[in-house]
């Protein structure tokens, strides 16, 4: 059965777990230890290491990871939420938009009322050496928006050239929420280090899942400039 069948049933669910004492701690030893080491982790076998109800442990697994065809499914699921946050950052490249992208924009636009997106610059993706031919700025930004559109969020939406890894994370103090991927959890620890040497609060790290392609391993841009994966996760 899936989760968009009784969604309101499972948001309840999932709102309730969440707000266990534990939850958090739990998920963080599920990233840092499990989830890259076995990206096919069951909610039965997780619920059998922590020693947790295979509710609880669905749950925990489906906010770190989801396959390609479940993404769609929580970007329904996202109107059964009220945004908790005014305003959330997310970065990245965007190049190549797929469902790993939609996923973390998903998120944001769940959590929060308004999304600042920060796209990287060419300059900054140069200095980062990313592989593979990389479409423009421009190009970028247009996809970027043409998605934005598709889902209904452009409303909510405001996408600046990222110059820098932190861009205004570290230092402007009406961001709230800030959403990361697993992959890049520690750059989220180093913007609320800054933040906190500036005397602003630290923003709430929200991390999100990691899409799994068709063939079972995690979907990026890469992979799709290396012809390997359509953008929609499906193996070439």
């Amino acid at each position: 059965m899936k989760v968009t069948d009784c969604p309101e049933l499972y948001v309840i669910l999932s709102e309730s777990i969440r707000r266990m004492p534990t939850y958090r701690e739990k998920r963080e030893y599920v990233i840092r230890n499990l989830i890259t080491s076995n990206y096919l982790l069951t909610p039965q076998e997780l619920s059998i290491i922590l020693g947790i109800t295979e509710g609880e442990a669905l749950v925990l697994l489906r906010d770190i990871r989801i396959w390609y065809y479940e993404v769609e499914e929580e970007i329904l699921l996202s109107k059964y939420y009220k945004p908790r946050f005014k305003l959330a950052g997310v970065g990245g490249t965007f190049d190549n938009i797929h469902v790993g992208h939609l996923a973390l924009l998903n998120i944001a636009f769940r959590l929060a009322e308004k999304v600042y997106i920060g796209c990287t610059t060419d300059e900054l993706v140069h200095k980062l050496d990313k592989k593979g031919d990389i479409e423009s700025f421009e190009v970028r930004r247009r996809n970027l928006e043409k998605a934005l559109r598709k889902y209904e969020w452009i409303e909510r939406a405001s996408i600046h050239p990222l110059e820098d890894p932190y861009g205004p994370m570290i230092s402007d103090p009406r961001f709230e929420l800030l959403v990361v991927s697993p992959f890049t959890y520690k750059r989220g620890t180093e913007i609320n280090e800054h933040r906190i040497k500036r005397g602003l609060n630290p923003v709430y790290l929200e991390v999100c899942p990691i899409v799994l392609a068709e063939d079972g391993k995690p979907i990026s841009s890469t992979r799709i400039r290396n012809g390997e994966l359509h953008p929609n996760g499906k193996v070439r």
